[in-house]
């Protein structure tokens, strides 16, 4: 008997995976999939006669829409959405991170940052502020390459060593210091206003299940060849249990005569 299936039990997506449409390079995979959803639509044209009795309906513009929610949020994903591409340093292209930090004022009136700035040599960090007792901003201090009111001087070494700040001999408490530094571990997510989502193809990777026989698994695939992800309104929630949520719309190639928006190919596992 040939494998033919019909109603199955379908029991989640288990990934979702972005190519490049072109290279067939893998550039994004979500694996934490919520609330998956396929959609197809048409516009509607009615033919109507005189009395304006619909005799015939003609559908053209048909797309789909491909949306889902991955539970963690995911920074391929967002580059995605963004139109731009997730950088990665190394320790030949290092990526410039901001800092601030709070730090309290040794006895000997030096500051003594985490990490090594960057930035002009000697006025790697402009300002500091004062952090008063109660915890209100309090006087400005701006580097100089002397000591004297309102000023403070910077030494940042050459290869390791700590960067020291010397504040004036009357001023005790905490600091607040924001300055930059490179690192060759992070990676960086731009949205730029003229950034547009790339075209794709989707694989959407599923898990089915034999009605009278649920130890019989089926692999299930939904190739998407042509979807973008809809920029028109996205949003990533920032709290704790938010969740990071997508939306493509799938459309045929136009230059293509095959009009095919997806597939929908279910395997013995």
């Amino acid at each position: 008997m040939s494998f033919n299936p019909n109603e199955l039990i379908l029991e989640k997506i288990r990934a979702v995976e972005e190519y490049d449409p072109t290279t067939n390079e893998l550039t994004g995979r979500y694996t934490q999939i919520e609330d998956p959803s396929l959609k197809t639509s048409a516009d509607a044209q009615e033919v109507t006669d005189s009395m304006g009795a619909t005799i015939y309906t003609i559908y053209n513009a048909q797309k789909g829409t491909f949306d889902f929610t991955n539970s963690l949020f995911s920074l391929d994903l967002a580059a995605s959405q963004y139109g731009s591409k997730k950088v990665v340093a190394s320790d030949a292209d290092k990526i410039i991170v901001p800092v601030s930090e709070v730090i309290d004022i040794a006895t000997d009136h030096t500051v003594t940052l985490k990490y090594k700035p960057v930035g002009i040599t000697g006025a790697e960090i402009k300002y500091v502020k004062v952090i008063n007792s109660d915890n209100t901003f309090g006087e400005t201090y701006e580097v100089s390459p002397t000591a004297g009111d309102g000023k403070f001087t910077i030494n940042v070494p050459e290869g390791d060593g700590n960067t020291i700040i010397t504040m004036p001999e009357d001023v005790t408490g905490k600091v607040f210091v924001n300055y930059e530094k490179e690192s060759s571990e992070a990676v960086q997510v731009t949205k730029k206003t003229d950034g547009v989502p790339e075209v794709k193809t989707l694989l959407i990777h599923a898990i089915f299940h034999a009605v009278c026989d649920t130890n019989t698994v089926y692999a299930g695939i939904i190739r998407c060849p042509r979807a973008q992800i809809d920029p028109s309104s996205t949003e990533i929630s920032l709290k704790p249990d938010g969740k990071h949520a997508a939306s493509y719309i799938l459309q045929k190639d136009y230059c293509n005569e095959d009009a095919k928006l997806f597939d929908i190919i279910v395997s013995k596992d």
